[in-house]
């Protein structure tokens, strides 16, 4: 699902209107979209870790990275070609990637609450239930009910 603003460019769903929109899913749309969520979540941790490794490498704080996994296919090389005039571009990535991070663990976080709910009854705390009491039901429009973009 995608919201058209007054331009007509497309935004994100924002996480009131997701969690509305999850509300109508399937279990079955809904851990397709978990899939899709934890998947970015991985590439993004991976991506983020080789900024980092950039980022370290041109302002000379170059750490070894072995003990992390993410890294286990960066080379040598690959730091030793780095562009030092990429500085900025590394970290304002870095800044972008660290917001959609928080934005996708807040979708993974309604998903949780959505699921709780379906298997108790309630939301997981009296919070949970005046903040989801107060979302306003939105009509979504979509090609298909799994079709939100994150």
């Amino acid at each position: 699902m995608m919201k058209h603003t007054a331009s007509g460019m497309k935004a994100p769903v924002n996480i009131r209107e997701f969690e509305v929109a999850i509300r109508d899913m399937s279990n079955d749309e809904l851990k397709s979209i978990r899939f899709e969520i934890e998947n970015s979540l991985q590439h993004l941790k991976r991506s983020n870790a080789r900024l980092q490794a950039y980022i370290d490498k041109i302002e000379g704080n170059e750490q070894l990275h072995e003990d992390n996994e993410l890294l286990d296919d960066l080379t040598t090389d690959e730091l030793d070609n780095i562009d030092h005039e990429d500085l900025q571009l590394f970290s304002d990535s870095l800044k972008e990637n660290n917001i959609i991070l928080k934005n996708h663990q807040q979708r993974l976080d309604a998903l949780d609450q959505e699921n709780i709910f379906r298997t108790s009854g309630s939301p997981k705390n009296k919070t949970e239930n005046t903040k989801s009491a107060a979302i306003p039901t939105v009509s979504l429009q979509a090609e298909e009910p799994s079709d939100i973009y994150l």
